[in-house]
């Protein structure tokens, strides 16, 4: 009996495309997307260019209108699970998130996964960074590389974090997992020249795990609760090389959609 069990077990883990339920959001976005998709707009506070591409679903690129490229950082946003790349740029109003926080960046959307049976969409990040240059024509910053992601898309994250350009992760209650590559992220010595590495956790439904990463970074900078205002970040607390925010006022999925709190982070830290 147990023997016909296993079977049936190892029959339904290995049951193809028929025996699958509906695709989750970003696999459904990437089955219909193609690399001959190109939308350009120009509008009154940046410029907005939507690409496709062929087994990786659309990028999104948005560059507000005061956009310099001396000094400015390249941000890539990684939205979370049971979106993608056009739920959330476009339902989350993330261009208008990205213009309120007055950062001189170009900022970048990717496909990434909506569900954990989704795999890692763009596993190198300069795969994506060339993808931006050539399709987009867009001409990247030199500046280091800010990575935000939210909820699922530490997944993304984590994987990235080789990268030499990458200077500080934010992380939207998105600690489920990879602890130890975070940490060792932080504590590794960056390159000749390159960045200090800086990582933010902003915790709601991750608090608890949160504070237990924490013991580990003993010197964290620890803060009760999201600022109110643009500038409520202390210099010491902008330029902190692990500052964790424990969220009070904002749920989950409010991180993402109030519009309150990716400018406040984006515009304060350092």
């Amino acid at each position: 009996m147990l023997a016909v069990a296993v079977a049936a077990l190892l029959h339904q883990l290995d049951a193809g495309p028929a025996d699958a339920g509906p695709p989750t959001p970003s696999a459904a976005l990437i089955a219909q997307t193609d690399r001959r998709e190109l939308v350009t707009q120009l509008l009154d506070d940046g410029r907005h260019v939507r690409f496709g591409t062929d087994g990786r679903g659309p990028v999104q690129v948005w560059r507000p209108q005061s956009y310099k490229p001396e000094g400015a950082l390249t941000v890539v946003y990684v939205h979370g699970f049971y979106d993608n790349a056009d739920t959330a740029f476009f339902g989350h109003h993330l261009s208008e998130q990205f213009r309120d926080s007055g950062r001189n960046a170009l900022f970048i959307v990717p496909e990434a996964p909506s569900w954990r049976t989704d795999d890692v969409v763009w596993k190198d990040l300069d795969e994506l960074l060339v993808a931006v240059e050539t399709q987009a024509r867009v001409t990247l910053p030199k500046g280091p590389v800010w990575v935000v992601a939210h909820s699922g898309a530490y997944r993304t994250a984590s994987s990235w974090l080789s990268n030499p350009r990458i200077e500080r992760v934010i992380l939207l209650d998105a600690l489920y997992s990879a602890d130890d590559d975070f940490t060792r992220w932080v504590r590794a010595t960056p390159e000749p020249s390159g960045p200090v590495h800086r990582l933010t956790v902003v915790g709601f439904d991750t608090a608890q795990r949160s504070e237990w990463f924490l013991r580990a970074h003993p010197n964290a900078v620890k803060l009760d609760d999201l600022p109110f205002l643009y500038d409520g970040f202390r210099p010491s607390q902008a330029s902190a090389q692990v500052l964790y925010l424990q969220s009070e006022r904002f749920g989950h999925m409010e991180l993402v959609t109030s519009g309150r709190v990716l400018p406040v982070l984006l515009h304060g830290l350092k």
